[in-house]
């Protein structure tokens, strides 16, 4: 059956049309295999509010006799590739996004190759798309290779985030004795010397309160000295406050902080849905380094979630070396490159591709010898 022949594309490029799509879009990610918070509608407006300016809407819906099957979060950009300029076509995410993807009802994995074919067919108006820490499973990802494959596009798959996470299926106290004996001291070590803080406390918050703490800390943490702060950069700051709205009304806002008496000193911001808990935040008051309020806050955070019907832990990020001392379960996403076949686009895939040839050849050089 020519699955294509039953389904209608549309695009939708204005922020008034995505707006009127939250209801279909929210159901459609509730009946799809990856229905994630970062792919609802309310991240993607706040996202869009903080991140959009110079960018264009470019979503694709999959339309049927029965409404929307599948949804291609995109947007048109001048970007740059390796310094060079080039109009890209990407998913509605940077690097505060933990993943993105198409949003396909089940059983309709098929549209993958049809918006990929729809893309290819549009090729007089990119040069690049550059699809960042997709978070499809492998019959997605064959299925735009094909027609990657079949249409003799240039392409290139690199490794994206291997974000760790951890699985909740058993009571806390079975889960850390199977921690490390030496993590299990370390963890012991933590909470006894933030005891001599003295007057310590931990907070969870489901509103606004919690977020002008988070503030506080931060400004008082290595990152916003070095200006890696979120609230160093105005468009994240907006993000993270128009996220934390919408978290906030929806019941999905989890910001953990811990007290010195009545000043915040370390935070942690979380998202709470659908049982998964997602973290995205972090930061400490580097004033109280070597009383690890950092690591005493995790602790408590997930000493928690083992009691409150959560049913996985998502860290996000990288699998940092703390992160590895809590899990082994990696989510490891995958970064697509598509290439034009015009000239320009050529080049950009020779620059690309010539360099990651080239350290293959010497990474198999290095293994075989070291054998």
């Amino acid at each position: 059956m020519n699955h294509d022949q039953d389904v209608e594309l549309k695009t939708v490029t204005t922020f008034n049309e995505f707006l009127e799509l939250r209801h279909d879009w929210n159901s459609l990610l509730e009946q799809s295999g990856n229905d994630r918070v970062f792919l609802t509608h309310e991240w993607f407006a706040s996202w869009w509010q903080a991140f959009g300016e110079g960018k264009r809407l470019f979503i694709i819906a999959a339309v049927d006799r029965d409404g929307i099957q599948g949804i291609a979060p995109l947007m048109r950009c001048q970007s740059s590739f390796r310094g060079i300029p080039v109009r890209g076509v990407e998913f509605l995410s940077n690097d505060d996004s933990p993943g993105c993807g198409f949003i396909l009802k089940k059983n309709h994995e098929y549209l993958a190759g049809t918006f990929f074919s729809f893309l290819l067919n549009d090729s007089k108006e990119w040069d690049v798309i550059f699809f960042k820490n997709m978070i499809h499973d492998e019959t997605i990802n064959s299925l735009m290779v094909k027609v990657l494959e079949q249409t003799g596009k240039r392409y290139i798959v690199n490794p994206g985030l291997s974000s760790p996470y951890i699985e909740i299926k058993s009571e806390w106290d079975e889960y850390i004795k199977g921690l490390s004996s030496k993590y299990r001291k370390t963890i012991r070590n933590v909470c006894n010397r933030i005891k001599r803080l003295g007057d310590v406390d931990v907070g969870e918050y489901n509103d606004m309160k919690g977020f002008d703490d988070i503030v506080s800390v931060t400004e008082k943490g290595w990152k916003y000295r070095e200006g890696k702060a979120f609230i160093n950069c105005p468009d994240r700051n907006r993000f993270f406050r128009l996220l934390s709205e919408e978290a906030r009304n929806k019941g999905w806002l989890s910001i953990w902080c811990v007290y010195k008496g009545k000043e915040p000193i370390a935070y942690e911001y979380h998202l709470k849905y659908k049982g998964c808990d997602i973290a995205l935040l972090s930061e400490f008051n580097s004033e109280y380094k070597n009383f690890s309020p950092g690591s005493f806050l995790d602790h408590e955070i997930i000493r928690s979630l083992f009691v409150n019907g959560v049913h996985e832990y998502d860290m996000c990020g990288i699998h940092d070396e703390y992160k590895k001392k809590w899990t082994n379960n990696v989510r490891a996403y995958k970064n697509l490159i598509v290439f034009n076949n015009s000239v320009y686009s050529r080049f950009l895939h020779f620059l690309e591709d010539k360099p990651v040839r080239f350290f293959k050849r010497i990474r198999d050089k290095v293994t075989v010898t070291g054998t």
